[in-house]
């Protein structure tokens, strides 16, 4: 199996190094050469270490890339570090302070009853002074008589033979010549000059188990232990009190036990303190360690009788904080639960949300239960993703008209004519540019014989279908009035030699631009809504006589440019058609001269605006009179570039529409 990184591929070298080393290393052991195995030791353990360290940060980079990719983990893990760790450190501190606090509350507890009872010693000495001396009391009936400290010593010693530190008395422990006492010593004035009272009582199991019976189990350890109060000498002192045979040696006094468990946690503990002895013959302090075993109940008893607590009431105190804290704790973590549940909740339904949008599924929905900012997210999901079902319909619908519109668009070119229609004398050019798709311009070349041919311009008011479609009425209107005329000269031809003639007579009688007009005003204004129109001009070229009769319903006047530049402009004829039920239209024969230039265009040649203002009528004919001589569909080219230079980057705003003839 190939590794699938690099860190994998070195993990599996460092693993199997190790191992090859670790069995060089047994079988040089084997051979007897302990040397060059202890050579090779040392490269197992580094290699363990690598290997251990290269694993590390291959399973943090696993958890990270599988467990921690759930946002619930990181919560979790969150949660954890936040509250989990401190928490346990918490706990982990007050436990070890608890413990580091009541043993020392233990030793110093019984410290202080060892001190008490030399107090109480040393008030007992000063009576006994007082007695030997007002009442000339012997020290050995007021010993015999002492029920406080039973087997206490006492006698008179004069200054001369006491230690020459003891000059303003004393009380404590001292060892002299390897035992222990508890010892006090009080300023006498005798006969025989100054002299101290001195009263001993043996630092023994006797006197250690009156102390031991209020806290527990106690150990005194009589040794000098050479302690000079850091950790390491309190060591070095506690291994020099252990033997072979014994855990401790003879120089250590042990009294006391440990009562039972009050409670279920209430467990045993030990601890280790140090006390002061006096050495009675220099005055110098030595240090003796006092080891205590004892349980919390026990110590808990003895401070709260030692400070006049009452122990119900500070136990109730207690065990009200421990589960008022149990309660906040346990409130934290519900709350903590819940807004875990809530966050994995909502990211869960936005991540299954976002598989089925993936999937192309835009009407699931989630289901949104809460009324926070989460919530409002999931409802902005559920908003967004209606709002994208919407458009995904609308872009589908939008698609199914813009592919009805470009069969439209195909259909509106088979109505425009195929190829330029002319005469021996005429030549004709004409191009027709939407602005959207479909165009509601109209120009067509209708020709009636060799000789003869009709020129259609017209603008449809408004713009897109309908104004296609209208474009499309007026021209079937006017290919169905051609027709007309067709049947009728092939039908009087078919006749002899009179059909003949009538056929030339009607041959000779060119179609009237006018009554077109007239007629498709009418059928326009009953097939079509009111607020319909057009404009629309209509010229007829005689060939033989180079002669156009034209009429105009309200188009822009198309413009003749002559030879030597002068500019005719053929506005005769009547206002739009359809918009009015009857209207006239006048008509106008106006004669081409060779060279001329016949200009018919639509608004949207003249009528597109920069900040300079319109291309206007005159940039259109200075254009085209610049290139006059060039082929027309030349002359198309450089004035539609000319429009669209004068436009710029914009839209275009019209239907471009422009017909040019030139007589020949």
């Amino acid at each position: 199996m190939v590794p699938r990184s690099r860190l994998a591929f070195v993990i599996l070298y460092l693993a199997g190094t190790e191992a090859v080393l670790l069995v060089l290393r047994g079988l040089l052991r084997l051979a007897g050469l302990s040397r060059a195995a202890d050579a090779v030791a040392g490269w197992p353990v580094f290699l363990g270490w690598t290997l251990a360290i290269l694993l590390l940060v291959r399973g943090l980079r696993w958890l990270r890339d599988h467990v921690m990719w759930s946002v619930r983990n990181r919560l979790i893990v969150t949660y954890l570090f936040i509250g989990g760790v401190p928490v346990t450190l918490a706990v982990a501190i007050a436990l070890l302070s608890g413990y580091l606090v009541l043993g020392d509350l233990a030793v110093f507890s019984a410290v202080s009853e060892i001190k008490a009872e030399a107090n109480r010693l040393s008030a007992a000495n000063a009576a006994t002074e007082e007695e030997i001396t007002r009442h000339s009391s012997t020290p050995e009936k007021i010993a015999a008589a002492d029920a406080e400290f039973p087997g206490r010593s006492i006698a008179v010693l004069p200054m001369s033979s006491l230690p020459g530190w003891l000059k303003n008395g004393f009380a404590g422990l001292v060892n002299e010549k390897g035992h222990i006492y508890l010892r006090a010593a009080n300023a006498h004035k005798g006969s025989r000059g100054p002299a101290m009272v001195v009263s001993s009582v043996a630092f023994d199991q006797k006197f250690l188990a009156r102390i031991a019976s209020k806290l527990g189990s106690l150990t005194f350890y009589s040794l000098d232990m050479q302690f000079n109060g850091d950790e390491k000498s309190l060591e070095n002192a506690l291994s020099n009190t252990q033997g072979a045979a014994s855990p401790l040696t003879s120089g250590r006094i042990s009294a006391g036990s440990v009562s039972g468990p009050a409670m279920a946690l209430d467990r045993e503990f030990g601890f280790v303190g140090l006390i002061q002895v006096t050495d009675w013959t220099d005055g110098a302090s030595r240090t003796r360690i006092l080891e205590v075993a004892t349980r919390l109940s026990t110590v808990y008893s003895y401070l709260t009788a030692s400070m006049g607590i009452g122990s119900t009431s500070i136990a109730i105190a207690l065990v009200g904080l421990a589960i008022a804290f149990v309660i906040v704790v346990l409130i934290a973590l519900l709350i903590g639960i819940s807004l875990t549940r809530k966050i994995t909740y909502s990211v869960a339904n936005l991540y299954k949300a976002t598989q089925h949008i993936n999937r192309g599924d835009f009407t699931h929905r989630i289901d949104v239960r809460a009324k926070d900012q989460l919530a409002a997210l999931q409802v902005s999901f559920n908003s967004m993703t209606d709002n994208l079902e919407k458009l995904i319909a609308e872009q589908k619908e939008k698609e199914r008209l813009q592919s009805e519109l470009e069969i439209a668009h195909e259909v509106q070119a088979q109505l425009f004519p195929r190829a330029n229609v002319g005469t021996s004398s005429l030549e004709l050019h004409g191009i027709c540019r939407p602005a959207r798709i479909v165009s509601g311009d109209y120009y067509d070349f209708l020709s009636y014989g060799p000789e003869q041919v009709m020129i259609a311009v017209g603008d449809i008011s408004g713009k897109g279908i309908s104004a296609a479609l209208l474009m499309a009425t007026i021209h079937s209107a006017v290919r169905a009035y051609e027709q007309e005329q067709l049947v009728s000269m092939t039908t009087a031809a078919a006749y002899g030699t009179t059909g003949r003639i009538a056929a030339l007579e009607a041959r000779v009688a060119p179609p009237s631009p006018s009554q077109m007009l007239w007629l498709l005003n009418r059928h326009l204004f009953q097939s079509t809504q009111p607020e319909k129109y057009a404009t629309l001009f209509l010229g007829f070229y005689d060939d033989e006589k180079h002669r156009l009769t034209y009429a105009n319903a309200g188009h822009l006047p198309p413009i003749v440019v002559a030879a030597d530049g002068s500019v005719r402009r053929l506005e005769t004829g009547g206002t739009v058609v359809g918009l009015f039920p009857d209207c006239d239209y006048a008509e106008e024969t106006v004669e081409l001269y060779p060279g001329d230039i016949f200009i018919a265009f639509s608004d949207g040649i003249t009528e597109p605006e920069n900040e300079f203002g319109e291309f206007g009528e005159d940039r259109l004919i200075e254009t085209v009179a610049a290139y006059r001589h060039q082929p027309l569909e030349r002359i198309t080219e450089h004035t539609i570039s000319a429009v669209q230079d004068w436009i710029g980057s914009t839209e275009q705003p019209d239907d471009i529409t422009l017909v040019l003839a030139r007589r020949i």
